[in-house]
Parts: structure tokens; sequence; C-alpha cells
């Protein structure tokens, strides 16, 4: 019998998908919303659930376990996701797009993270750098936040503005274990609900976190956990 394990899963994309764009903050930063993406969701998640999820590679702060999504994945939402980036953010529409994805499989909740997981965080600083996720448990086990730094007023960290943040960031994070990092050191200012099959695209280098909720006990596993599948466009080397 041949092993299936690996096999690439088939996908398309849903032509009937709800697109919203939302503007939010006091910097007017955008997030493509988009409902009912693939047509048959089921099938990525049966990938991931045959697929070996392991720890996160060093330096990841990511709370809980990782699995390469299929390159179908990656080949089918990047052309698509190309022409948003280009007339929702406006980036130049000739510029290459380097790209990597993981499946996401959270399994600690925030209570159990270390301060730097629990603190909201940056995928890149550049401006033409991305992120998706796309929310693949059929029932809520946690959305996406994104927040202002209350010291410094910002909500996207770009290269001029890092180094400000990164120091200010050190210095909170250096504090006392028991203080609730998020609430003392970031206002939210807009919350994405975790509806099944939808994707979220935004600048990488918007500050955001996984909000899971406290009374809805993560799965143990893709089949019935926290399980995202993730896409960064140009945040290694751009």
């Amino acid at each position: 019998m041949p092993d299936i394990s690996n096999a690439e899963p088939i996908l398309a994309l849903n032509p009937q998908a709800q697109i919203e764009v939302i503007r939010f903050g006091e910097e007017g930063q955008s997030i493509l919303v988009a409902d009912d993406v693939l047509v048959d969701p089921e099938a990525l998640i049966s990938h991931a659930v045959r697929s070996r999820f392991g720890t996160p590679p060093t330096g990841s702060k990511y709370p809980g376990l990782m699995a390469p999504v299929p390159s179908a994945y990656i080949t089918l939402l990047a052309d698509v996701l190309r022409q948003s980036m280009v007339q929702v953010f406006g980036m130049h529409p000739d510029l290459p797009l380097k790209t990597y994805g993981f499946f996401g499989l959270a399994t600690l909740g925030l209570d159990q993270m270390a301060r730097a997981q629990a603190a909201p965080h940056t995928d890149a600083h550049r401006l033409n750098s991305f992120a998706t996720v796309h929310y693949l448990s059929p029932r809520p086990q946690g959305g996406t936040a994104f927040y202002r730094h209350k010291a410094s007023g910002l909500e996207l960290i770009t290269p001029i503005r890092s180094d400000k943040f990164s120091y200010l960031r050190r210095q909170e994070l250096a504090g006392a274990d028991d203080q609730p990092v998020r609430d003392a050191f970031y206002d939210e200012i807009l919350s994405i609900e975790p509806r099944f099959n939808r994707l979220i695209l935004y600048r990488a280098g918007q500050l955001h976190s996984a909000k899971l909720d406290p009374d809805a006990p993560l799965g143990e596993s893709p089949a019935d956990g926290r399980l995202t599948a993730n896409l960064f466009f140009n945040t290694e080397g751009f």
C-alpha cells in the first residue's frame, strides 16, 4: 500500500468567499478578513492530522507545536494574497515574495506562557512583510487580538521604530513574573473571532497575539485542538 502520510492535499479556493477589509487603531492600518476561504478545509485538516508536530525551532516563542504546511497550500494562496498586498496594503506589484508557513497547534494557555510568549509581538518589522492566520478548529478556541503599546503609543512596528520599541519591551519583560504583561503594557485595539475557515492577512509588524478563550480547554491534537495554518511573506531577508 502506498504511503499517503505526506501526500499533498487537493485544495481549492472558494469563489464565494466573503472578503472584508477593516481599518483599525489610531494609525488606521488595515487587516483583510476572508471567510469560507477553502472549498474543502477538511482536506487541509486531514493533512495536519497526518503530519508530525514538534516543538518550535530555537528562538520561536510560539506557545505550542508546529508542523510544515503543504506546498500546495502555499502555492494556492500566494498569488491571490499578492493581489491583496498590492491593492489593500500598497505593496509594489513587482516585489518578489519569499514565503514559508507552518501549522500551529496551541497547547499553552495564557497562565502557562512565559512572559515573552504572553506579550503581544510582531512577526517582522518591514513594511512589505505580511502574515496570515487561517483558523481550522471547528469549535472556537481563540482568535487573534491586535494591540497598541502603551509606553510608545505604537501599533505598527517598522524599522525606524523598532529600536525604541525593543528597548522598552526588554524593560517590561524583565518585570515581575506575576505582573500581567498584556494588561499592564498594552491596550487591545481589535479582536478577530476565530470563525472556522476564516483567514486574516495583516502587516507582519502589527502588534498582535493569540487571544485564547480561558473557558475553552485547548485540545491536544490537530483534530480537536486550536489548529491554525500560518503563512509569512518577506519576513526574512527582505
